[in-house]
This record gives C-alpha cells, sequence and structure tokens, in this order.
C-alpha cells in the first residue's frame, strides 16, 4: 500500500510538472513567433516597394516625367492610358503602407506587450494581406527558445497557467474516482 501511494504521488507530480514545464516553453514560443511575424511583415514591405519603385521607374521613362515624381504623379500619369496598371501599382501602395504601419505599431511597444499588440491587430483589423504574411509565419515558425527578458517573464506566466491546468485536471480525476 505504501508502494502504491508513493508511486501514486511521484505521477501526480509528475504530471503537474509536465504541465507547467510545457506551459512555459509553449508561453515562451509567443514572443518569438511575434518577432517573426514583425520580421516577415518587414520584408514583405521592403520585397513590395521595390517592386512599386521599378514599376514607377518604368512609368517614369515610358511618360517622360521628372525623376522626382512622387507615387501620386506616377499613378496620374499612368490612369490616362492605363487605369488597370494605376489601380495596381495603387493597391500596392496601399498593401505596402499597411504591411509598414502594423510592423511599426509592433515594434515601438515594450518587448512585453509586442504580441499583445501583434494579435490585437491582427483581431481588430484583419486584412487579407496580414493574415497571409501571419499564417505564413505560423506555418514556418521553428520552435526556440529565445534568451530575453520578455520570453523569460512569458515563460513564468506559462509555468504557472500550466502548473494550473495540471493541477485542476488532477483534482478533476481525483473528484471522478471519488464518485
Amino acid at each position: 500500500m505504501f508502494m502504491l501511494r508513493f508511486i501514486s504521488h511521484w505521477l501526480t507530480d509528475a504530471f503537474r510538472l509536465l504541465c507547467m514545464l510545457g506551459g512555459a516553453l509553449l508561453a515562451m514560443q509567443v514572443p518569438a513567433l511575434t518577432y517573426t511575424y514583425a520580421t516577415a511583415l518587414l520584408q514583405v514591405a521592403q520585397d513590395a516597394r521595390r517592386d512599386i519603385d521599378q514599376r514607377e521607374a518604368n512609368a517614369r521613362l515610358y511618360y517622360h516625367l521628372p525623376d522626382g515624381a512622387g507615387d501620386q504623379a506616377v499613378i496620374e500619369a499612368l490612369r490616362r492610358t492605363e487605369p488597370s496598371n494605376a489601380t495596381s501599382l495603387e493597391q500596392s501602395i496601399s498593401r505596402v503602407a499597411t504591411f509598414s504601419d502594423t510592423y511599426a505599431r509592433i515594434v515601438r511597444t515594450t518587448p512585453l506587450l509586442q504580441p499583445l499588440v501583434a494579435a490585437w491587430d491582427a483581431v481588430a483589423a484583419p486584412q487579407a494581406d496580414k493574415l497571409a504574411v501571419l499564417r505564413t509565419s505560423i506555418e514556418t515558425y521553428a520552435p526556440q527558445v529565445m534568451l530575453q527578458t520578455t520570453a523569460a517573464m512569458y515563460g513564468i506566466a506559462g509555468l504557472l497557467l500550466g502548473g494550473l491546468i495540471g493541477h485542476s485536471l488532477l483534482a478533476l480525476a481525483y473528484a471522478g474516482a471519488y464518485r
């Protein structure tokens, strides 16, 4: 009987510890995933801007526009003869602004709040392009442990939450066993 109780206590402690460590490791992924998402937003914005600059340079040459002509001047020049290209260019510029603004909102907050800002942005202002970048970031994300204060704080929160979940599950199991 003593040995059975000993093993039972050991297994419940092991289960709680497993839940706590699992919660900590999962929570520590949140800042790293946020960093990956923000980096992807920046990369997509920069790549799209390079494409826009190249398209505008071609339009400036073809329509003999001055080199200093801005986005709107090029769009207006295209609108007269190539309305479809003007609309496409305008949409591309808007996408770049969206990606850049989202990236700026994320990185200008404190590291502890960046995951919350990224999540709130995805929920409050969902746009297909941003959600595609988020989906790709999640799909290509490789789990990692970041050695930063933010990751440690999220890890502690995950540890506590995992402990609560493990303790609650065991309490439910014990309550069901004593019915």
